[in-house]
This record gives C-alpha cells, sequence and structure tokens, in this order.
C-alpha cells in the first residue's frame, strides 16, 4: 500500500512475461468492486434460483400435458377398437346378407334356367377378428375399413343383379307357362279324327252287331274306305295293332293322363313308340273287328275311365 497526495492506494503486481506492471488501486474502488461482485452473484443466484423453479414448474406442466396425451392416446385407441369391433360385426353382418343374396341369385338362376358357374358368397370372406393370424397384431383400421367397403360394394352389386334376374325370371316363367299351355293345348285332344259325319254318340245304344242295348264308349264318325284318320293331340303311340272286336287299332299316349284310341283301321301308318303331333296321319278308315261299315270309333281315356269325346272336340275337322 502507497500513500499519494494523503489519499492511499493498494499496489497491485502484475507480470506479463518479463515486464512487471503496479496496479494502483483505491480502497474506495476495491471496496466497491466487491460489493459488485457479491451485487451480482447474489442476482445470478437469484437467477439461477428463479430458473430452476421454471424448470420445475414447466416439467411438471410437461407432465401434466404428458399425462392427459397418454389418457387422450389410451382413449382414441380404446374408441379405434370399439370402431373396428363395429365394423367388425357390421362386416359379418354384410357377409351373412351377401351369402342370402347369393343364395336367391342361384335361385334365380335355377328358375330361368342357366347356372352362374360360382358357389354361394363368391369372393373371399373377410376375416371376423381383429388379431392378424400371422402376426398376432391388431389389424388397422383402414384394412378393416376396406374390408367393409368392399362387402358394402358387392352386396350392393348383388342387390342390383337380383333385381336385374328378378325381371329375367318373372319373363322366363313367364314365357315357360306359355310354353306349357301351348304344350298342354297340343297334347289335348281338341279336333276329329277324321272327315265324316258323327253317326253313334257317347253313353248307351243299340249295338248296330249285336242288336241289344249296349254301352258305347266313344263316338263313331262314318266316311268312306281309306279316309285318313290323324292324331287329335300330340303324344306317344302305345298300341298299334289288332285289338279284339275293335279290329286294328291305334292308341296315344298325350300325357297328363289322357289317351285317344281309334278303332276299326283298314291300315295302321305309325307303329308302337312312335311320337306324333297333332294333326298327323296315324291310320285309315275301315271296317275291321266287329264293325258293320266304315267309321272311325273315337274314344277319349282319363285314366282307366272312358269319357265323352264330346267334352273335347271342337268341331274341327283335322286338316288333310
Amino acid at each position: 500500500m502507497s500513500s499519494r497526495n494523503g489519499t492511499y492506494y493498494l499496489n497491485i503486481d502484475l507480470q506479463f512475461g518479463e515486464k512487471s506492471v503496479t496496479l494502483s488501486i483505491p480502497p474506495v474502488l476495491l471496496a466497491l468492486l466487491l460489493l459488485f461482485g457479491m451485487a451480482s452473484y447474489k442476482v445470478a443466484h437469484l437467477n439461477a434460483v428463479s430458473t430452476t423453479q421454471q424448470q420445475k414448474e414447466r416439467i411438471a406442466e410437461l407432465q401434466v400435458e404428458k399425462q392427459q396425451l397418454e389418457e387422450t392416446i389410451a382413449h382414441k385407441e380404446k374408441e379405434r377398437i370399439q370402431m373396428a369391433s363395429l365394423a367388425e360385426a357390421r362386416s359379418e353382418e354384410l357377409w351373412k346378407e351377401l351369402e342370402s343374396r347369393d343364395r336367391e341369385i342361384n335361385r334365380l338362376w335355377h328358375v330361368v334356367g342357366q347356372k352362374p358357374g360360382q358357389s354361394v358368397a363368391r369372393g373371399e370372406k373377410p376375416r371376423s377378428s381383429l388379431l392378424s393370424s400371422r402376426s398376432g397384431r391388431q389389424r388397422s383400421a383402414l384394412a378393416v375399413k376396406v374390408d367393409y367397403s368392399r362387402l358394402e360394394t358387392q352386396v350392393e352389386t348383388r342387390g342390383l343383379e337380383i333385381q336385374e334376374l328378378a325381371v329375367a325370371a318373372r319373363a322366363y316363367q313367364q314365357k315357360k307357362l306359355e310354353e306349357y299351355r301351348r304344350d298342354l293345348a297340343n297334347r289335348t285332344p281338341s279336333i276329329t279324327p277324321c272327315e265324316g259325319e258323327m253317326t253313334s254318340d257317347f253313353g248307351n245304344r243299340i249295338h248296330p252287331v249285336y242288336g241289344y242295348g249296349r254301352f258305347h264308349g266313344g263316338c263313331d264318325f262314318t266316311a268312306p274306305h281309306g279316309t285318313p284318320i290323324r292324331a287329335t293331340a300330340a303324344g306317344t303311340v302305345v298300341h298299334s295293332d289288332w285289338m279284339g272286336g275293335y279290329g286294328q287299332v291305334i292308341e296315344i299316349d298325350h300325357g297328363n293322363d289322357l289317351k285317344t284310341l281309334y278303332a276299326h283301321c283298314s291300315e295302321l301308318l305309325v307303329a308302337k313308340g312312335t311320337p306324333v303331333n297333332k294333326g298327323q296321319l296315324i291310320a285309315k278308315v275301315g271296317s275291321t273287328g266287329l264293325s258293320s261299315g266304315p267309321h272311325c270309333h273315337y274314344e277319349v281315356h282319363q285314366g282307366e275311365k272312358q269319357i265323352d269325346p264330346k267334352d273335347f272336340l271342337k268341331g274341327v275337322v283335322a286338316s288333310k
């Protein structure tokens, strides 16, 4: 320490290499420097304490946010699983609807008379579980959504196909009904077997050969020898031969439990087993068997019962 002009100075020697420097600092300035340093330290300390507190508060806030985020994620995951489960359940319902519509489609194809060539519930059934059989991990919501969307599209497509097939089925059934009616009319006796006059009716009469009353099971059409005899309906010949007092006989089975018989023929033109059309030439008028002259004895049988041919005749002579 040194004194100059009555003021004391604190001498501080500083060495810089080979040179030395002496600083003279007044004690008051030194005191001020010490006070400034202490104040700076205190301020720095307070700042550090404040920063630490702020960091603790921020950490606490972040922990609260983290917990909230975890709860939100858990809630969202729960919702995702619930939605996926609902989608899976709805997908299963759609699949059952798809199976039902495919069965209806196959039924309609069967009605139409064609086969689709594909089994019921065409396509691959979506996995019904949320867990993948390979990885054991939950299926993604996207995969479930894709399955659901695909099934909705298939169900809608099947619905349109069912509508189209239903229209086709109704048209087909109408066509088949008309064909059946035409076939039924074709196989139902409705024309006279030959040209000529009906000279003997169905029922009891005096037998022209025996001369006494006897039941007559058909109608007689008197016509010249050799007049064409034609099938009164389409069918199959089940007898073409001699049949006792009936002489030479043609008998035709028309289906629907109906048969017709043409007796006393001079000539038989179709053999047993031959399919014949309505109006087709099958024999010629004659007088074979118990007959008093050339005529065609015509009978209609329903099952084992002889019925009146006039119930079927419309008075239309078979075409020549």
